[in-house]
């Protein structure tokens, strides 16, 4: 399993934000400058966290993006999924569908614990608990 620049880059912009929430939005460049993301990048990426709901823009001179809701209300998971799509790392595990062994594989037990150890993991990290353990700025 490899996780994706766009969500690395995603969590470190949303960790950003949450260690900012005081201040009011932040403009992109503020943020790209920052986190060391390309600014056309990391436009799309926040493009995607606005559409699932886990940041806002705000136009003009004092505009920017700010985090949807309070950092603590944002697990990993939220962000992850948002940019990745389901936390599963076989397609069979989506659905019985997918394949016609499905009901007889015995690798599915390996699949079905290792998702539910991934999403418990990124369910029970949040923004705030990231911020917190991070290195200060």
């Amino acid at each position: 399993m490899k996780i994706t620049s766009r969500t690395e880059y995603g969590l470190r912009a949303m960790v950003y934000l949450a260690g900012r929430t005081q201040e009011g939005p932040a403009p992109l460049s503020e943020i790209a400058a920052s986190e060391g993301i390309p600014g056309p990048f990391l436009e799309r990426i926040l493009g995607r966290l606005r559409e699932a709901g886990l940041v806002r823009a705000t136009r003009g001179a004092s505009g920017g993006y700010a985090l949807a809701r309070s950092p603590e209300r944002v697990a990993v998971a939220d962000v992850v999924t948002a940019l990745e799509g389901p936390l599963t790392l076989v397609d069979c595990m989506l659905s019985d569908r997918s394949c016609a062994r499905a009901e007889g594989c015995a690798s599915r037990v390996v699949w079905r614990r290792l998702d539910e150890a991934i999403t418990e993991a990124l369910e029970g990290l949040s923004l705030r608990d990231l911020v917190a353990e991070g290195a200060p700025r």
